[in-house]
């Protein structure tokens, strides 16, 4: 019954923020969710980039994840970019619940399951598009495991399997994390019912090194040394030590204490009562005190990590929250006991209600009426109504449009300069170009050059920064001809549809006799350019400068 209960608690809450009304990617999730598209649309599955051709920062495993669930649907959702996120908090409670039962009882068990959704944490987690819920998952997965192998002497290569997932997920960190409650056995040395840390590791670590390195070593392959200068010199070396204006390690060490604070709060107070429990009046039971010791050596090592880390940000501690989340759930478990149960129904009853409400008010008011929430609303709706109008794939050239109106458009094109798309409206046939700075485009136009049309959004909803969809005719409509840029690729077609445009190539469909396809390589560097239709496909090599041409039904 508690674990329907949590289940129905998950499933509010993720079904709550899919309703809400600002239920799309936004801030930082857009990039991500083109991770996703590169690995679905280009067959990247590797290692992926953004649209700007920039290397993910981090291990694809969570990409994997929502890649999938997006095949599974025909295409990239914000549901797919969210589910991963939201199994993976319903995931950590179940595992505190089933986890603490054994040495704090179930009704502490249950409380700290609800305790570790119910924070603006918790909420949060069931609609970010982001690593950090599976990290925490995978993370507190592969601690629970550890504390088993402790416990039996055995069983260490599931913790390093699952340490290998937690790797694939956000990097290395995730054994450090996962392994820091193993601390208690050293806590434990003098106990006289200790339990020394057994058992062989070999067959586990062998398993990390082919799951984890073995990644590694083939993205390397791929990529070389821009692989390894972002994901272990900018993003696990540069924003430990030299990230942002703040370079040396710890001088913001009083962060994440408070971010503790506020993000778990109200139960962060109850987890500080636990700690200081756990130090000062340790448990009678042996095997209660080496578990309490095992949540405390697991929360504060991870805490100092991140307070001496020169990158400060609150989603960063969720590894370690469930943790405290376990000792407040003994914590209320102990407070139900002495001020009895009916009392406590009403204060802890009136306290979830407290954070629902909250959460309702938060998603469905100041953050719906956001400036940043407004405007990735009016990307989302731009491209339902482009797609509404001309189909899921149209010839559009990119130019600064935010990575969203990708998104939802399920495309992935590089992006070209403004100088670039204002020549590409100069010529014959029909061209759409996605761009927001309106004036930078205006700038880059010549004073003989033609017109230009804005097609969406409606004249009425136009602002200064609003992204925009322009072309050179007056229409927005399928043509017969027509002309796009796919980053330094210029296509150029005459009664040949347009079914898809990837890294892996062009596609075509309804070839005729009068059909002409004309490509230019406008890069530096010679491009690979397949070419393909429902009569087959070729593959052309160009050269810098280099123009290819196809007429009839090829």
């Amino acid at each position: 019954m508690p674990l329907v209960a949590i289940t129905a608690f998950a499933t509010l809450l993720f079904g709550l923020r899919l309703v809400s009304p600002s239920n799309f990617l936004d801030q930082d999730q857009e990039r991500p969710g083109c991770y996703v598209l590169d690995a679905i649309r280009n067959g990247n599955w590797t290692c992926q980039c953004d649209i700007t051709g920039d290397i993910s920062s981090k291990p694809p495993f969570y990409t994997w994840l929502c890649a999938i669930i997006s095949l599974v649907a025909g295409r990239a959702t914000v549901f797919a970019m969210w589910l991963p996120g939201a199994l993976s908090a319903w995931g950590v409670a179940c595992l505190i619940f089933q986890n603490g039962k054994k040495y704090f009882g179930e009704r502490a068990a249950f409380m700290a399951a609800i305790a570790s959704m119910l924070t603006t944490a918790g909420l949060k987690e069931f609609g970010l598009a982001r690593t950090d819920g599976v990290f925490t998952f995978t993370i507190t997965a592969a601690a629970f495991l550890a504390f088993r192998a402790w416990t039996r002497g055995s069983g260490w290569t599931w913790f390093w399997i699952m340490a290998a997932i937690a790797t694939l997920t956000k990097g290395p960190l995730g054994v450090v994390l996962a392994a820091g409650g193993l601390l208690a056995a050293w806590w434990e040395r003098k106990a006289p019912d200790r339990i020394p840390l057994r058992g062989s590791h070999l067959l586990g670590i062998a398993a990390w090194l082919l799951i984890a390195a073995g990644w590694f070593a083939l993205a390397y392959a791929v990529y070389g040394h821009a692989l390894a200068a972002k994901m272990i010199g900018r993003e696990l070396l540069g924003k430990a030590v030299a990230d942002g204006p703040h370079r040396i390690p710890g001088t913001l060490f009083w962060q994440p204490p408070l971010y503790y604070l506020g993000r778990a709060a109200p139960w962060s107070i109850f987890g500080c009562i636990g700690f200081w429990r756990v130090w000062r009046h340790p448990a009678a039971d042996p095997a209660e005190r080496r578990f309490e010791r095992f949540l405390f050596c697991w929360f504060f090592p991870g805490l100092v990590i991140f307070s001496l880390a020169s990158h400060q940000r609150a989603d960063l501690l969720w590894p370690i929250f469930p943790a405290a989340a376990l000792l407040a759930g003994r914590e209320l478990a102990l407070l139900c006991d002495y001020i009895g149960s009916r009392k406590f129904a009403y204060v802890y009853a009136f306290l979830i209600a407290a954070i629902f409400g909250g959460f309702v008010a938060y998603y469905f008011g100041p953050h719906a009426r956001m400036a940043l929430t407004r405007q990735t609303a009016e990307v989302k709706t731009l491209a339902a109504n482009l797609e509404r109008a001309v189909g899921p794939e149209f010839p559009l050239t990119h130019v600064d449009d935010p990575r969203g109106l990708q998104f939802y458009l399920n495309s992935w094109r590089p992006k070209v300069s403004v100088e670039r798309a204002a020549q590409l409206l100069r010529g014959a046939e029909p061209a759409f170009v996605a761009l927001t700075d309106i004036s930078k485009f205006e700038a880059a136009r010549k004073p003989d050059d033609p017109p230009f049309f804005t097609l969406l959004p409606l004249s009425g909803q136009l602002r200064k920064n609003t992204t925009r969809i322009i072309s050179n005719v007056p229409r927005l409509e399928k043509p017969d001809r027509y002309a796009f840029c796919f980053g330094p690729i210029h296509v150029r077609a005459s009664n040949a549809g347009l079914v898809e445009a990837t890294e892996r190539g062009f596609s075509f469909t309804r070839l005729q006799k009068d059909s002409e396809i004309t490509v230019t390589n406008e890069s530096p560097e010679p491009r690979k350019i397949r070419l393909s239709s429902s009569r087959g496909a070729k593959e052309h090599l160009l050269g810098p400068g280099e123009i290819l041409r196809l007429i009839g039904s090829w």
